[in-house]
């Protein structure tokens, strides 16, 4: 449609015969004029020979059909696919603004190569729309881009220099700039199509930025105002991935828990399953960083794999990349140990920062949901308390530590290689050549797989390979983890990707699971931490800080925590309330002080005291409340976990 409303050959034949538009809501196409019957769309075809990457300029949608236009018709833009006739000229190919002088005279200017706007893109919301681009780069060579709209502000600069960069050719000069906005801008089409602003499910499909898959492929599309997405490309054969890196992970556990990891990203959403990962520890040279690259070979080559190297900021850009996949991250060591913490938090929680916009209101936050493989040398905790930080159980639980020293660094079987750093080589040499048709063979195969996911977890989760007798909350967290990674290795061998046997996946991920555990012991690692910190300070400061309850000498006994006595052969420490606060620094004091009662370390007075969890004592002729520590109770609780 021109910019007053002047209609091209094929739109008014369609309008005609009874146009039609994408129906979001429908999930069909519609009648725009309510006449006629309902049929597949000229931007139905036209997605889904994006989404097969097949749309040629040989398609019949590439066939410009304007005309030179007459007087009466200016002002008005032409785009002309090849060149055209023109008072005895040929007009070179491209979109062309008509308008007529002061002399009554057509005066024509070329605005930029052959650009076609085919629909009106928008989200789910109703919001971010934009247009869908289709134009002819310097190469004569089609390309696509649903443009954001938004890009169009201020004086559009920003447009041009994406365009430019993806091969379109813009005419010099302020009045072009002006006109190739107001060409983008007037008279959207009739077409419409949802988009995608981020990888991950849409609906039942799952959105790539070069491909859709699933039952409504057709009906969605990617978009974004960046031209450079090269995390999910493609080389080599499935056949070529199964042979060369597949098959290695045999008898391997860690590199077959790593493989499985590359599947779990997509399950979440359909199992319900929070963001989280695994970060492998190991010391240098063991094969941390082959594994990840492995993993990453699933989905994209050299581009997909990303570093710690990075800020809070920056990793929220990064982890939206990677919705709905595997985000994996290579050596922690190279990050600020002092964010380590905030971006674990983060990476688990699924959003960002809030922020305000220049009004002070609260700009949407970014979301995402990823399963993140992470390496280092250290592990969380470690690398926190470098950067002065504590870690809570909860960070530890986001992002599991997995000890990966086996027999030969990650490996147990070499496959008849001579050491492990000779399989290493071979593993990192064929996921140069091989890599990105397994990640796309899965989406193919699990976006129509209507079997209920979460009904199947729960029954791995349930079964002895994940059970932990006497399981507190972490255990179960970090078994549900370990699940899922077995079945999105599992649900990869079914569609026949990995070529392992059934049940490999599985075996690897309970493993590896037991390996966690072997870490922690079997109680709540907060628990375990609050009662190992006191009694860590009881066993530094027992003789220093603290003095026989008869013994009143304060200048004795420099900061003082408390004191201690003697109760049927146990010795009980009363804690002065700062000294308290100083045992359990880090921690919430209720939570701490909640743990030692229900190991029956905290002395609690009789009921007619009315639930206080401080005893009176009298000492150096003064009433005082402390809190009364039984060491024995404290000690074992300690050894037991």
């Amino acid at each position: 449609m021109s910019e007053h409303g002047e209609l091209n050959t094929y739109e008014s034949a369609s309008i005609a015969k009874g146009a039609v538009f994408l129906d979001e809501k429908a999930g069909n196409c519609t009648d725009i004029d309510k006449t006629g019957v309902t049929e597949v769309t000229r931007v139905t075809a036209l997605i889904t020979k994006l989404n097969n990457g097949n749309l040629t300029k040989e398609s019949d949608d590439t066939k410009a059909t304007n005309q030179i236009p007459k007087k009466e018709d200016c002002p008005v833009f032409r785009v002309f696919d090849e060149f055209v006739e023109y008072d005895k000229k040929k007009l070179l190919p491209g979109v062309w603004y008509f308008e007529t002088n002061k002399d009554n005279d057509i005066t024509k200017t070329r605005v930029c190569s052959p650009l076609h706007i085919e629909a009106v893109t928008y989200d789910s919301q109703n919001n971010n729309f934009g247009r869908l681009l289709r134009f002819q780069t310097t190469l004569k060579v089609w390309r696509n881009w649903a443009m954001p709209m938004e890009l169009l502000k201020g004086d559009g600069s920003e447009l041009r220099g994406e365009l430019l960069a993806m091969g379109l050719e813009i005419q010099p000069g302020l009045k072009v700039r002006n006109l190739l906005s107001t060409y983008l801008q007037s008279n959207p089409p009739n077409k419409q199509i949802q988009c995608a602003l981020q990888a991950g499910w849409c609906n039942d499909s799952f959105v790539l930025p070069d491909k859709v898959y699933g039952k409504s492929a057709d009906k969605i599309i990617f978009q974004s105002g960046e031209r450079q997405h090269g995390e999910y490309t493609t080389a080599g054969t499935l056949q070529g991935w199964q042979e060369n890196i597949a098959a290695y992970a045999v008898n391997n556990p860690v590199l077959t828990l790593a493989i499985s990891s590359a599947f779990a990203g997509a399950l979440l959403k359909r199992c319900h399953v929070d963001s989280g990962g695994v970060h492998f520890v190991g010391e240098s040279s063991t094969g941390k960083s082959t594994a990840g690259i492995v993993a990453g070979s699933v989905w994209g080559g050299k581009n997909y794999r990303r570093t710690w190297r990075t800020t809070s900021n920056g990793l929220e850009g990064v982890a939206m990349l990677f919705n709905d996949g595997l985000l994996v991250l290579d050596e922690i060591g190279e990050c600020d140990p002092r964010e380590v913490g905030a971006m674990v938090y983060a990476l688990g929680n699924g959003k960002g920062k809030q922020r305000a916009n220049r009004s002070g209101n609260a700009r949407s936050v970014n979301n995402w949901q990823c399963f993140v493989l992470s390496n280092g040398e250290h592990s969380i905790p470690t690398i926190m308390r470098e950067g002065g930080h504590r870690c809570n159980a909860g960070q530890e639980v986001r992002l599991l530590d997995l000890p990966v020293e086996r027999q030969y660094g990650i490996f147990d079987d070499l496959h008849d290689f001579e050491a492990g750093d000779k399989l290493s080589d071979r593993l990192k040499e064929a996921s140069t050549k091989h890599y990105g048709m397994a990640g796309r063979k899965f989406l193919e195969k699990v976006t129509h797989d209507s079997r209920d996911f979460t009904d199947r977890l729960q029954k791995i989760k349930d079964s002895t390979l994940f059970h932990v007798d006497n399981a507190q909350g972490q255990h179960k967290r970090a078994a549900a983890r370990f699940a899922l990674i077995g079945l999105a290795g599992e649900l990869a061998t079914e569609y026949g990707i990995t070529g392992w046997s059934e049940g490999a996946a599985l075996k690897a991920a309970a493993e590896c699971f037991k390996i966690w555990c072997s870490t922690r012991g079997k109680g709540n690692t907060e628990r375990h931490k609050i009662t190992e910190q006191v009694n860590a300070f009881i066993d530094r400061h027992g003789d220093s800080r603290f003095s026989a309850k008869s013994n009143t000498d304060s200048a004795q006994t420099k900061d003082r925590a408390g004191w201690w006595e003697d109760s049927g052969g146990e010795r009980l420490y009363l804690f002065t309330k700062d000294g308290m606060h100083e045992a359990l620094k880090g921690f919430d004091f209720k939570r701490g002080l909640d743990v030692l009662e229900n190991i029956g370390a905290l002395q609690k007075p009789g009921n007619s005291d009315n639930g206080k969890r401080t005893v009176q004592r009298k000492i150096g002729g003064k009433n005082r409340r402390l809190y009364a520590i039984n060491a024995t109770l404290l000690s074992d609780s300690v050894h037991e976990s």
